[in-house]
């Protein structure tokens, strides 16, 4: 869509004020706001044409004029300068993901907690399994005769780790021939592959001590089976009450939250390194106050996941953009390093 230079500072400055105030601006206001030396009646011809186009609407006849989503969305991939990240705060997120690293499978959890303390709004992650998605390392951890530590790392760059209780001693030997088991036939497998007959079959090839083995191979089978499903991380719900003025509006949300399956898939259905989901587009009642400022994020080059922040429509984009874009480019390189720290 091509817009004069005219039209342009029109629904920068009608946009700007907007997100400072929630209310339709009128002809007057905006001549003082832009800057430019015309007349009302040119000013109101210039915005009935942007409403023709979509950008703008008319809440009622005698109101000014508010920005749409297609405005919004114009705004922030043609006019809209971002801020750079200040390099104080760049510090802060790359320590802060960067000690997170050290604990791999609450990696996802702590960043999205850390996102929305920064941010002042709720986050929400959503890791992308894909079906190629492969076991890449398993490590066993003894933490007594008959118990341990079993920790698996996809090639995604997942992790889940689990505490396996048995009831007979694991000797050395077993635990031998377990490791030998996972070398030789879990690690590169597909998880959708580890299917309950590749257990048995894994297990009848363990002979005379599938009886001990049979507690540590049922403990990958389930933690694969766990990795597979569709996984949503939602942190700072405590925030929605600070930045939505209305409460009823925050209690719809909260109540959304709670609902994994629409969320999961609004964010996985974005493409964009950086995207805006405007909620009023997205079919669901509860979304149409707020919008979702969503980033993808990456294992060396493969899409794993997408983070986003989710607030009112009026949120102080040219601010939580670059921030969100940020996080999530460091998330992935912290993401990566761990697992090049892990096979070494």
């Amino acid at each position: 869509m091509q817009l004069s230079e005219r039209k342009r500072i029109i629904l920068s400055a009608l946009i700007k004020n907007y997100i400072k105030t929630g209310e339709p601006i009128g002809s007057k206001l905006l001549i003082e706001l832009s800057g430019l030396d015309v007349s009302s009646a040119t000013l109101r011809n210039e915005m009935s044409e942007l409403c023709e186009l979509g950008l703008l609407d008319q809440p009622h006849t005698s109101a000014g004029r508010r920005p749409t989503s297609v405005g919004y969305n114009f705004y922030f991939k043609n006019l809209m300068k971002r801020r750079e990240v200040p390099a104080d705060l760049r510090i802060i997120i790359d320590k802060m993901l960067t000690d997170a690293s050290k604990d791999p499978e609450h990696l996802s959890s702590i960043a999205g907690q850390v996102l929305s303390d920064m941010t002042g709004f709720p986050t929400i992650m959503a890791t992308v399994t894909k079906d190629e998605t492969f076991i890449h390392k398993i490590q066993v951890l003894p933490m007594g005769i008959r118990t341990v530590l079993i920790l698996l790392i996809t090639s995604d760059g997942l992790a889940k780790s689990r505490i396996c209780r048995s009831a007979f001693n694991l000797a050395p030997n077993v635990l031998s021939e377990f490791l030998k088991t996972v070398n030789e036939d879990i690690i590169g497998i597909e998880l959708k592959s580890f299917t309950p007959a590749f257990l048995q079959s894994l297990v009848a090839k363990s002979n005379d001590i599938s009886l001990y083995i049979t507690p540590l191979l049922t403990t990958v089978y389930e933690m694969a089976e766990e990795l597979q499903s569709k996984s949503i991380s939602v942190k700072g719900e405590s925030n929605l009450l600070k930045c939505y003025s209305n409460e009823y509006d925050a209690r719809a949300i909260l109540s959304l939250l709670t609902r994994q399956e629409s969320l999961f898939s609004i964010l996985t259905n974005t493409k964009d390194d950086i995207e805006i989901v405007f909620g009023d587009e997205t079919g669901i009642e509860e979304l149409k106050p707020s919008n979702l400022v969503v980033a993808k994020y990456c294992l060396g080059d493969k899409d794993i996941g997408r983070i986003g922040v989710l607030g009112p429509t009026r949120m102080a984009y040219e601010h939580i953009i670059p921030s969100v874009e940020y996080f999530a480019t460091k998330l992935g390189e912290v993401m990566t390093q761990a697992i090049r720290d892990f096979d070494e």
